[in-house]
């Protein structure tokens, strides 16, 4: 595996791929999952987690690759001793820093913290930061490793992406505002969608995958890749216990007031394809 030099032709050029990545991203659902991806591949890393905190409850999105949902809550828990958090919120230093530069591996194992979340996926070693936004809003970001510690070299390279990742964040913060208010209020179905465990993003997905769009059409309606869509539909079809689109329409096309759509189409049609493109429910 490649070291990142800092200043060097490789870290330059890797920082490069990230910063371009990012920037052509302007859906805030699109940016959290690409900023990941991307971070992993140029930091390989175990888990890659990412915590966007709105100034509000519902505004707050939690993103954790691998998915690893049952550690989720007890990290929520546990989260106060965590001490990069501590160190951030008493110092509010959103640079790059790791377990090693503010706490020794003895400290480190004597949290509660590292026995329910840290020791059960066997992370020994993190580095994290964050990306403000404003005073009420910030995008913190953490990368775990198992068996090796991330060098000087890697916590240089994140410090200076930093200042283009925020720049990043700030223009998908911006596009979202410019959306047009119906783009940004759940529809019945959406509501439905949500309450049976997706996000309002992926509830959108599979409310147009129920009315026969490709994942290219779902994203030049919602302004995402295909890429994105197809990750949605991978969340989505988990949360909601199905294995593929015609099963996953049906549940929704149900959801909606629709009992089944007509056997053997691709999507329902007439009232019911009404019925779904308005987004209301029964």
């Amino acid at each position: 595996m490649p070291n990142v030099e800092a200043g060097g032709p490789l870290a330059d050029g890797r920082l490069l791929d990230l910063i371009g990545d990012v920037f052509g991203m302007l859906d805030l659902d699109e940016l959290r999952h690409g900023l990941l991806a991307g971070l992993h591949r140029v930091l390989p890393s175990d888990y890659v987690s990412l915590n966007d905190v709105g100034p509000s409850p519902e505004e707050i999105v939690a993103i954790m690759q691998p998915d690893a949902p049952e550690l989720v809550s007890r990290w929520a828990q546990f989260a106060h001793e965590n001490p990069l958090l501590r160190r951030y919120l008493r110092t509010l230093d959103g640079r790059a820093y790791r377990f090693s530069d503010v706490i020794s591996r003895e400290e480190l194992h004597g949290l509660a913290l590292y026995d329910e979340v840290y020791a059960p996926l066997g992370v020994e070693y993190q580095m994290a930061f964050s990306l403000p936004a404003s005073a009420d809003r910030v995008l913190a970001i953490a990368l775990s490793r198992r068996d090796r510690d991330y060098s000087d070299d890697e916590r240089d390279f994140v410090n200076r992406a930093r200042p283009f990742l925020i720049q990043a964040y700030l223009n998908a913060i911006a596009f979202q505002s410019l959306r047009s208010p119906g783009a940004r209020s759940p529809t019945p179905l959406v509501e439905r969608l949500v309450a049976e465990g997706l996000t309002s993003r992926e509830a959108q997905v599979m409310r147009l995958v129920a009315l026969g769009r490709s994942n290219s059409h779902v994203g030049s309606e919602l302004g995402i890749s295909a890429r994105t869509v197809g990750k949605h539909l991978e969340h989505g079809f988990r949360k909601l216990r199905v294995g593929d689109r015609s099963t996953a329409a049906r549940l929704v096309w149900r959801l909606a007031g629709v009992e089944d759509g007509p056997a053997g189409a691709a999507q329902p049609t007439g009232a019911a394809e009404r019925r779904l493109a308005s987004g209301s429910s029964a």
